[in-house]
């Protein structure tokens, strides 16, 4: 894989995974899902969880295309 295409992965990693868009990804999945019995502060903990697990999917998926 050339040196390029390693940066443009890179790139769009830094780019599309950031806090930033962490944060509203969260907010968003909070505000759509709704789980009885639990509050929202641990939805909010739960919703954190599947998305540092997905990041990291995403970024494995994407280091090995």
């Amino acid at each position: 894989m050339s040196a390029l295409v390693k940066a443009l992965k890179k790139m769009a990693i830094e780019m599309i995974l950031n806090d930033n868009t962490k944060d509203k990804v969260i907010v968003q999945l909070n505000k759509k899902i709704n789980l009885p019995m639990i509050s929202e502060d641990t939805e909010a903990e739960l919703m954190d969880a599947l998305y540092e697990a997905l990041q990291e999917a995403i970024k494995d998926a994407i280091d090995e295309a």
